[in-house]
């Protein structure tokens, strides 16, 4: 009985330290409408990492990573925000006063459902070149992570 005790603890202790590895998950597939009306659709943005940006106008956090976000795209980098806002003209003159450099996506609820049910913004996710999500922030980026996904390119 107490060899069984023994093994049982020792298989148990191995299975705990053993740490299953990550499982990448393809980032699901998109199809929406830019401020111009133009559909973009999540194949476009494959072959290069990118930031996916669920956000809205409304949300404090989203409007204070705007310059930060305009920084990578003037960099070069693929940034891409879907906006959960409703009002396509007023959105389109936010991203103008706020000079926006970015891609810009009208969201829908299948695209919040299908991406884990986003709730908080801003959700960001860290997409590589393949199409896998490699990481994911929610309420506010850091922008160290981010920094370091986009020069592992």
């Amino acid at each position: 009985m107490k060899k069984s005790l023994v093994l049982i603890a020792v298989l148990l202790f191995t299975l705990a330290c053993s740490g299953k590895k990550e499982e990448r998950t393809l980032a699901p597939y998109f199809s929406l409408k830019d401020l111009s009306g133009k559909k973009i659709t999540m194949d476009q943005f494959k072959g290069k990492p990118f930031l996916l940006v669920f956000w809205a106008t409304w949300c404090p956090t989203c409007r204070s990573e705007i310059p930060f976000l305009n920084e990578l795209a003037q960099e070069g980098h693929t940034v891409v925000a879907i906006a959960l806002d409703r009002d396509r003209e007023k959105l389109a003159q936010f991203a103008k006063e706020h000079r926006i450099k970015y891609t810009i996506l009208m969201g829908s609820y299948q695209v919040t459902i299908d991406y884990g049910n986003v709730r908080f913004l801003p959700t960001i996710f860290l997409v590589d070149a393949q199409g896998y999500i490699v990481g994911r922030m929610v309420g506010g980026l850091d922008k160290k992570k981010v920094e370091a996904f986009l020069k592992r390119g």
